[in-house]
């Protein structure tokens, strides 16, 4: 009776509990499905939103057209750029024009391309000349004066060059200093200038010892001669001496006179004894105008193809020049004067 009662008990309480265990079970699975619902629904979101923002960034700004800012300042060529909302990027370099300062000389894109705002556009801008004002030349020597103006200007279209001829006058100062300029110092270059000198040719009479060429080969008196600006004649004597080369053999005035500056130094050659079957030797002359002050003379050969070549450059008065030669036949010998030819001879 006792067993009986205790199973009847027994049964209902073991329903009660098995079946609290399954609400609480399906509660935990309904939860959970509640916040994988959730979770997924913010990543989609989160999705949504980057995929928007990665359009619109893809879709970028609105086109724009370029405008025309070459020739420009460069202040306005910026503002104008700014109100089309393109950004610049500046290089800078001299230019062979020094009114073009601070102007933009070039662009890229160029004016009227179609280009997506904000983008940067390449400008050039123009620093001035490599020089935009003369030089103080006055106390220099004018060759020195020379050289520095090639120097100057070696890679660049000139914007001074020095008039000639150039006036020389005597003066205690040494010879070849510049006494006088124009325009002056500092005057601002606008384009081509003439620098118009006024050079010393060194002091009235003065004198000075006169060196030994007898003995030289003919060139290298020719180069010394040249060196000092001494102005000189040459004539050709028979006498042979042993060797191929020619030499001095004698001068006027002779070593150690005393003579005044631009005094004419005559000297007289040998003639080689050799030459090749296609050599020539002798002496050219010419008869030159007299000049008032030395002027810028040069001898230039054409050879064989055409290619010319400076024998020499120096400074002459003008009046008798001589000197020698030992060129192949054919070879054409052109004299200028201020890099103009004033006589043409062809060896023979």
């Amino acid at each position: 009776m006792i067993s009986k009662i205790k199973e009847f008990l027994k049964s209902p309480v073991m329903d009660s509990l098995q079946g609290k265990s399954d609400l609480e079970s399906r509660d935990e699975k309904s939860f959970f499905r509640l916040a994988l619902m959730m979770v997924l629904g913010t990543l989609l979101l989160l999705f949504l939103s980057f995929m928007i923002t990665f359009f619109v960034s893809v879709r970028g700004a609105e086109q724009t057209l370029v405008p025309d800012v070459t020739g420009e300042l460069l202040i306005d060529g910026l503002i104008s750029l700014q109100e089309k909302e393109l950004y610049p990027r500046v290089q800078v370099r001299y230019t062979e024009n020094p009114l073009e300062k601070n102007h933009i000389i070039s662009q890229d894109p160029k004016a009227g391309s179609v280009v997506r705002a904000g983008k940067r556009i390449k400008l050039m801008i123009s620093r001035g000349a490599v020089v935009d004002k003369v030089g103080l030349y006055t106390g220099q020597n004018l060759s020195d004066v020379k050289t520095q103006l090639q120097s100057l200007f070696a890679s660049y279209t000139p914007l001074m060059i020095i008039r000639e001829p150039v006036i020389f006058v005597f003066d205690d100062a040494p010879a070849g200093t510049i006494l006088e300029q124009e325009p002056p110092a500092e005057t601002p270059l606008t384009g081509l200038t003439d620098l118009v000198f006024v050079v010393s040719r060194g002091p009235v009479g003065e004198k000075y010892s006169i060196d030994n060429f007898v003995g030289l080969k003919w060139m290298d008196a020719v180069n010394r001669l040249i060196r000092s600006n001494q102005p000189f004649v040459f004539t050709q004597k028979k006498e042979e001496v042993n060797g191929r080369n020619s030499f001095v053999l004698t001068q006027s005035p002779k070593a150690g006179d005393s003579v005044e500056s631009g005094t004419k130094i005559e000297l007289a050659v040998s003639t080689p004894e050799k030459l090749a079957s296609d050599e020539t030797f002798g002496i050219l002359e010419a008869a030159l105008p007299e000049y008032p002050v030395s002027v810028d003379l040069t001898v230039e050969k054409i050879v064989a193809g055409g290619r010319s070549e400076i024998v020499f450059e120096m400074k002459h008065p003008g009046g008798q020049f001589s000197m020698p030669y030992r060129e192949k036949k054919g070879t054409v010998i052109l004299i200028k004067i201020y890099d103009e030819e004033v006589k043409r001879f062809t060896l023979e």
